[in-house]
């Protein structure tokens, strides 16, 4: 972080002000949007893509448009025709719960809602200006990715989960934040530091910031201090993800978009999609906003609700989804990777001993709901027990509740 801070205020508005002007990429980006082609090759910056974003903040960051999310880290896929839809008439779940979910979902500021029901799809429905096969922005449920990989690198032989991160990030070799072993990082138990929520325009001393847009995501994770001892405090520390991937690549000597093409995406029949570069030909971006279409992101969901099988075949190392499924000892609610129904709260933090979070109004209908849940209620919920997956992407609301659609869908299996 510090080579970006030391840039002065009028070297920044200078050199913002040479990255208006046409270039190959200018085409791709609204009009009056700096291009990146032009910040890469500006010698006034030390990290020109970190101020290539900062003066080409999209409308709404939470949301940004598709330009915002250059450079690409592109997820090669092997398109394959989507489950099957449930012939009219002969649907396992009453029209009336998919109606009831369906309304439910659209006034609460959802963009896309499928369910698919022993292997057929119930209802696939989108709002807004999303559609099957565009491109959306998942948010964190991306944070459950990762820790999908990391089975691969366990069942492979290239690490153990109780190895200390130190033996990959050699970074840290000689220093305490090195005794985080793998499962702590995948639990969201590292100890590494929470920062305080800064605002965008805020750029000295926000790390956050630096993490999502500096154009080194590997510097930008290491930067993080330990605050706790590991093992002691639930946190979900957006690091976390970041390093767990670091140590995935280093183990396997393979970069993770290619490992997930490669070894899920391929397999299951979806389409290309995408993690970010923090620069080009760089490092993925993987702790928020992997993109998918609706129909991929679902596909991933059966697959994980299927204990990482499709079509029949073993995907993901068998196993690997009980072990993520699995409580963690400091927090019930969260296993390695997955969100989990069971016991049932009124609301799983995000941060031990701090209110907020996953709000939910009544127990689940069943014990085995397993969850990957972004910013914003978008959620893929699997329930294994009832060959159940549901798929919401959408705004964050007020008044959300994680049972509604998971019980209304329940509610309306027919026996």
């Amino acid at each position: 972080m510090k080579p970006a801070m030391n840039v002065s205020p009028l070297i920044l508005a200078t050199a913002a002000l040479l990255l208006f002007a046409p270039g190959s990429y200018a085409a791709e980006v609204p009009p009056g949007i700096a291009d990146p082609d032009k910040a890469l090759s500006d010698p006034i910056y030390h990290d020109p893509v970190f101020w290539w974003r900062m003066s080409s903040l999209p409308k709404d960051v939470f949301e940004p448009d598709p330009y915002f999310y250059w450079p690409p880290a592109v997820i090669k896929g092997a398109p394959g025709p989507f489950l099957p839809a449930a012939t009219t008439g002969m649907g396992t779940v009453t029209p009336k719960a998919l109606e009831a979910a369906s309304a439910w979902a659209q006034s609460h500021e959802s963009s896309a809602l499928v369910v698919i029901h022993r292997g057929k799809v119930q209802l696939e429905q989108y709002w807004k200006t999303v559609s099957a096969n565009q491109l959306t922005n998942g948010r964190a449920i991306t944070r459950s990715v990762t820790p999908m990989l990391l089975g691969f690198a366990v069942a492979d032989g290239n690490l153990k989960l109780d190895d200390p991160i130190s033996q990959y990030i050699t970074e840290w070799r000689n220093d305490q934040r090195g005794q985080i072993t793998v499962r702590q990082l995948a639990q969201n138990v590292s100890g590494l530091e929470v920062t305080e929520p800064l605002p965008v325009t805020q750029v000295y001393g926000n790390k956050d910031l630096c993490l999502a847009y500096c154009g080194d995501v590997v510097r930008a994770a290491l930067n993080y201090d330990r605050t706790n001892p590991p093992g002691t405090r639930f946190e979900v520390a957006q690091e976390n993800t970041q390093l767990l991937a670091l140590v995935i690549e280093r183990a396997m000597n393979v970069p993770v978009q290619q490992l997930l093409s490669e070894r899920v995406w391929k397999k299951i029949g979806a389409s290309d999609a995408a993690f970010q570069f923090d620069r080009p030909n760089g490092t993925a971006r993987v702790m928020c906003c992997m993109r998918a279409t609706p129909r991929d992101w679902a596909r991933f969901g059966v697959l994980v609700m299927q204990n990482g099988r499709w079509n029949g075949q073993q995907v993901l190392p068998k196993g690997w989804v009980e072990t993520m499924a699995t409580p963690s000892a400091r927090n019930p609610s969260f296993g390695l990777g997955l969100w989990l129904g069971s016991p049932y709260v009124a609301s799983r933090s995000y941060f031990e001993g701090k209110p907020g979070g996953m709000p939910q109004s009544e127990p689940f209908l069943a014990d085995d709901v397993r969850m990957m849940e972004g910013g914003g209620f978008r959620t893929v919920y699997m329930v294994p027990s009832r060959d159940l997956m549901i798929l919401r992407l959408g705004q964050q609301v007020s008044d959300w509740d994680h049972a509604a659609l998971v019980n209304t869908v329940i509610r309306g299996i027919k026996r």
